[in-house]
């Protein structure tokens, strides 16, 4: 049995918010893009708002150090 979620896309359609974000004209490399239908999670790729932990700064450093202690890595600052 198949269950269809009101969520449910193809994956072609799922790619397409990175397709977009990638070499959309009018997209700047500190846009968020994602799906701009029911919710924002299905439909044509549209700029959206990053949630408030993805802007939330505590989280950004923890990332940084975690990502700098796994890759050996360290940034040039």
């Amino acid at each position: 049995m198949r269950l269809l979620l009101p969520t449910a896309q193809s994956a072609a359609l799922g790619a397409l918010p990175e397709v977009y974000a990638a070499v959309g004209a009018d997209t700047a490399g500190s846009d968020f893009v994602g799906p701009g239908g029911f919710q924002e999670s299905r439909g044509l790729p549209k700029k959206v708002l990053p949630s408030a932990r993805v802007r939330d700064a505590e989280v950004a450093r923890r990332l940084w150090t975690v990502s700098e202690g796994l890759t050996g890595v360290t940034s040039l600052n």
